[in-house]
């Protein structure tokens, strides 16, 4: 690393069973193991602010909500592409003292738009690592999923972070059969467009490691993204397809509590909302997360982090008018909430017990509400 080459290995596995609720009961394990590397030429050539990554990916298992659960929002966060997948090739050139950053290649629209640190602590994947209604409702490419893109990101203010990108849209976008490896751009292939604005403050007062109190001092995150695609989109019930797809998103996190003599353990809050408002096209035009993330409640436990959080999503009408029709009942709402216990064994490794309560699976009102006990853990090196 110290001469511009670093080796990036990671683990991670899900673990879960419903004893209770679902289709029927049963115990399932999936994992995820991703590798890579990044140069960077600054060190390498002095080519300043240039670097350049590759990664891999390897997921294996099976999904717990596929086969016991029946719910939409899947109860493990690793599970999608169970196959090996050549994930991502980017160029980023950073430049002006990284007030602007230009980024080419290939990588997914999550990995830049709509997520946080925060939903990274969750195993439901309706809340890990993007919304889900925003893959589900356009072809918002998402880890493990990557396509041809262009990013650029600029902060005219320390404060300040615009993004807008450009991703391709296709049919094959996730399909595991291609391995990441259908590097092609077709003809009816399309194109997405996202922006976004986001500001980071420290809007709330609170208490400095030393003990004084401060009008501003608590960390906040905010911003408000939009995304839109000229692509035709398979409308439901129907055989058309509909031009153009578009929505909005949200996310707000702040820390409402600051242990005194500590930089970061505390209590924060988070929310984060997405509108598609296409009934015709969209299966969840309304997705609202949110949680709460406290790091160090237990004494002696300074780096663990206890969460809270849930998920909601309202089907579209459309939907639920197409899929009532083959017999499997009217999907109204699906609510899951989480609760997780994180606990830092070592500054690479964690171990996560968790709980979630999947409410109207699928949202039809047919199937149990079901008690999904689990864990998660990961090594990263």
């Amino acid at each position: 690393e110290q001469k511009g080459i670093e080796f990036l290995l990671s683990y991670t596995n899900n673990i879960a069973g419903n004893p209770v609720g679902g289709l029927r009961q049963d115990f399932t394990y999936t994992d995820n193991l991703s590798f890579g590397i990044a140069l960077d030429f600054e060190k390498l050539a002095r080519l300043q602010g240039l670097t350049v990554s590759a990664s891999a990916l390897n997921r294996a298992g099976t999904s717990l909500s596929e086969v016991a659960v029946g719910n939409q929002f899947t109860v493990q966060q690793v599970f999608g592409g169970q196959t090996f997948i050549f994930y991502g090739f980017q160029v980023e050139q950073k430049l002006f003292d990284d007030r602007l950053s230009l980024k080419v290649g290939r990588f997914a629209a999550g990995d830049d738009f709509a997520s946080s640190p925060l939903y990274w602590l969750y195993m439901n994947n309706g809340i890990d690592g993007n919304p889900q209604a925003l893959p589900v409702n356009t072809v918002f490419s998402a880890y493990p999923w990557a396509v041809w893109a262009a990013r650029v990101e600029a902060r005219p203010h320390p404060n300040l972070d615009l993004k807008a990108g450009a991703y391709q849209v296709s049919n094959r976008v996730f399909d595991r059969a291609y391995h990441g490896m259908d590097w092609s751009i077709r003809p009816d292939d399309g194109l997405l467009l996202l922006a976004q604005a986001g500001w980071s403050s420290e809007l709330i007062g609170g208490r400095t490691p030393d003990g004084k109190w401060v009008r501003k001092g608590l960390p906040g995150h905010y911003w408000f993204g939009a995304y839109w695609s000229p692509w035709s989109f398979p409308q439901f019930g129907t055989s058309a397809r509909a031009a153009n797809s578009f929505g909005f998103y949200w996310h707000a996190d702040q820390m409402v509590f600051r242990e005194p003599g500590t930089e970061d353990q505390g209590l924060t809050l988070w929310t984060a909302l997405v509108l598609s408002p296409q009934q015709n096209i969209a299966k969840l035009p309304f997705h609202a997360n949110g949680g709460l993330v406290y790091k160090g409640l237990l004494p002696g436990r300074e780096a663990d982090q206890t969460v809270f959080g849930f998920a909601l999503g309202k089907f579209s009408r459309d939907f639920a008018g197409e899929v009532s029709d083959a017999g499997q009942g009217y999907p109204n709402t699906e609510l899951v909430l989480e609760w997780g216990y994180i606990i830092r064994l070592s500054r690479f490794a964690f171990l996560q017990p968790d709980l979630q309560w999947v409410i109207q699976p699928g949202g039809t009102g047919r199937i149990p509400n079901a008690l999904v006990l689990g864990a998660q853990m990961g090594l990263t090196f």
